[in-house]
């Protein structure tokens, strides 16, 4: 049996608009990050840059939506609201317990140690704000990436749209490492290597409630809550176990969301 032409096409269609998307997506980032990769600017406007960039996946599908014009800005995008709190919640709640158990192991084990009381309880004040503007920061990165593109290839399924849109996602952070310095190949290996799992997670997220703003709040947890626990309540340092163990436990994570009981849900969500 052969694919019908017009299921050919629409397939050929969406490869060409998500490659497209890429493309853009991918050169506006590394066409900005140009002043921090070359240091035509100091690093305290790195700052100011990073937003920006942040950017640029929205920017790609803004332009190919005004390119196809495939749905209203709020379907194509998924913008509703309706459902967002309870799935954000369980966003939120897996990335802070994730990273809780992350720091409970490498304190059991002697890895890290806790930082000074008066320490964590100066870095606990700023949760709460520290998550809220990462919220922010995150809509131009989730509204193309889980937004626009979680529904242009959606006939690609959950696992391979994760996977593509995961390295892809890597792909375009690499102007960071103008950021981050120099440090051991190894250690770039695996700062890398540690975005992909999240890829599936907020994607999990996206499909499962139907709006793109569950994994927009989850994305502010993961630069922040997260943040919080692995970084302000140990003093921690690079420790490929304590990867290992985030990255198998994000990616059991999309794997409970997207377990086979789900899958009519996951249908409607992306249908409605």
């Amino acid at each position: 049996m052969t694919a019908s032409p017009t299921r050919s096409s629409s397939a050929r269609s969406t490869i060409s608009d998500v490659t497209w998307f890429f493309a853009i997506a991918v050169l506006l980032c590394f066409a900005l990050s140009v002043p921090m990769v070359f240091r035509l600017v100091p690093t305290d406007f790195y700052n100011l840059i990073t937003p920006i960039l942040q950017l640029t996946p929205l920017l790609a599908a803004i332009i190919m939506w005004l390119a196809r014009r495939p749905g209203t800005f709020r379907e194509t995008f998924a913008t509703r609201w309706r459902g967002t709190p309870k799935w954000a919640g369980i966003g939120i709640g897996l990335i802070a317990a994730i990273a809780a158990i992350q720091t409970a192991i490498a304190l059991a084990l002697g890895i890290w140690q806790l930082n000074p009381l008066d320490q964590i309880f100066t870095a606990t004040m700023w949760i709460v704000p520290v998550f809220l503007m990462q919220s922010v920061f995150a809509i131009g990165e989730e509204f193309g990436w889980r937004g626009w593109l979680a529904t242009r290839a959606a006939s690609w399924g959950f696992w391979p749209l994760a996977l593509v849109s995961g390295l892809v996602w890597i792909v375009w952070h690499l102007p960071v490492l103008a950021v981050i310095g120099d440090r051991p190949s190894w250690d770039i290996v695996v700062y890398y290597a540690g975005m992909l799992p999240w890829a599936p997670l907020l994607l999990a997220l996206r499909w499962q409630s139907g709006s793109v703003w569950p994994a927009v709040l989850t994305h502010g947890a993961i630069n922040s809550v997260r943040v919080y626990l692995l970084q302000s309540v140990p003093n921690a340092t690079d420790h490929l176990l304590i990867e290992v163990i985030g990255w198998v436990l994000t990616l059991a994570a999309a794997v409970w969301l997207m377990r086979p009981s789900r899958a009519q849900l996951v249908r409607g969500s992306i249908e409605g």
